[in-house]
């Protein structure tokens, strides 16, 4: 196995300990219905040039993306805050689960990275991701802290319903020098790594049959 596939691998490993399952199936719902919410509210604006409403929309939809974020993290008990770093004259989402800490972000398409921002540029250098490739496969096993983004894009870049729905939305994991990814995976095939619960069988009796009270026992066969 290359360097690379045995750190990704860890990477997935690691986010499989760290995030419910339910939640993150929770999040994969609510941004499909954020991103369809947002749309509908920017589409019936009275007040937005029809060709500013596409930028109308990316910032409605940034605004409603961290609101989501933190309400799903609420709901399972996980830690979250929305003034993780001053920078920029904002305040984002950041949630801690396990070994992660995360944000969200819109990308133009998946493998990108978001815009610059230098509060992803000093959570990305908290990460302790090994450089490839490895001197000693048993050091990319020591524990870990990671900078987690869920990043997410529309279907196209129209301003029509069916372009704007939810398209992606990955787990990405950079490396502390915010320049690539160590790790992109779907939030669906990240769920297809948890191990499957299996259903307890239930035992049904057997039917108890009941002597006809009217019959008489002869005794014989």
């Amino acid at each position: 196995m290359e360097d690379i596939d045995v750190l990704k691998a860890h990477i997935k490993a690691q986010a499989v300990k760290s995030f419910p399952k339910a939640m993150l199936e929770d999040l994969m719902k609510r941004c499909e219905r954020a991103y369809l919410e947002t749309f509908a509210e920017v589409s019936h604006s009275k007040t937005t040039l029809l060709e500013q409403r596409i930028h109308m929309l990316r910032q409605a939809r940034c605004f409603r993306m961290d609101y989501e974020l933190a309400k799903s993290a609420e709901k399972f008990g996980i830690p979250y805050t929305a003034k993780p770093l001053a920078e920029n004259d904002w305040q984002y989402t950041y949630v801690t689960a396990g070994d992660f800490g995360v944000t969200q972000s819109y990308v133009q398409k998946m493998g990108c990275l978001p815009n610059p921002a230098k509060f992803r540029d000093t959570l990305a250098k908290t990460s302790n991701i090994p450089q490839l490739p490895l001197e000693d496969d048993a050091e990319i096993f020591k524990p870990r802290n990671f900078y987690g983004l869920f990043a997410h894009n529309p279907v196209g870049a129209i301003f029509e319903e069916e372009k704007q729905k939810l398209g992606s939305i990955q787990l990405c994991v950079p490396y502390g020098c915010m320049r690539k990814f160590a790790l992109e995976v779907s939030i669906a095939e990240l769920l297809a790594e948890y191990p499957s619960v299996a259903t307890p069988s239930i035992a049904i009796p057997a039917p108890t049959w009941k002597r006809d009270p009217k019959r008489k026992d002869t005794g014989t066969e």
